[in-house]
């Protein structure tokens, strides 16, 4: 089931940053023509960033080695890329992307004019959209960090990560 779940919220991330890059242009070219704020690529963005917010929770406090590692012996772990990123960084940037285009969202669609709704949608989703190009384990990030571009396939970064073992504390990169 932990697999399924990772694989499920690897494959959700292409689904919210394309209605982020979406979502975004609309803003952007609905600003310059002056039309009106469209919500419905700002509503794909948001509800999709919630729903893998709700997925990477429940890896986080359910089937994660790495993050299980993390808080257990977090000063420990924090000398560890991986740990550290799994544990800390990813959950810190990736929440505060969830904010943020929540905020933007909401903003967006009270704004009085349609000028600041799309100028409000199109900042904060920008914003959210750079956390989570930070907070994603892309491949080509060392120490046991990247992850696959596609669900089921091994990123070459990650291949070095050990089992976290509890009598050894943190796990080490070869």
């Amino acid at each position: 089931m932990g697999t399924g779940l990772i694989h499920l919220h690897n494959a959700l991330r292409w689904v919210v940053l394309i209605a982020g890059v979406v979502a975004i242009v609309k803003a952007i070219l609905n600003a310059s023509a002056g039309k009106p704020y469209q919500k419905g690529a700002g509503t794909v963005f948001v509800a999709s960033l919630h729903l893998e917010l709700v997925l990477g929770i429940g890896i986080y406090f359910g089937v994660s080695g790495l993050a299980a590692s993390f808080r257990a012996d977090p000063g420990a772990a924090m000398k560890v890329a991986a740990l550290r990123f799994y544990g800390m960084e990813h959950l810190l940037l990736m929440v505060a992307a969830v904010v943020v285009a929540t905020v933007g969202s909401a903003r967006s669609k009270r704004a009085r004019d349609e000028t600041s709704k799309n100028k409000s949608a199109r900042t904060f989703f920008l914003v959210a959209m750079v956390l989570l190009l930070l907070g994603i384990p892309w491949p080509f990030r060392g120490d046991g960090v990247g992850r696959s571009l596609v669900p089921g396939m091994t990123a070459p970064a990650a291949t070095g990560l050990q089992a976290p073992s509890t009598a050894q504390g943190p796990p080490t990169v070869e």
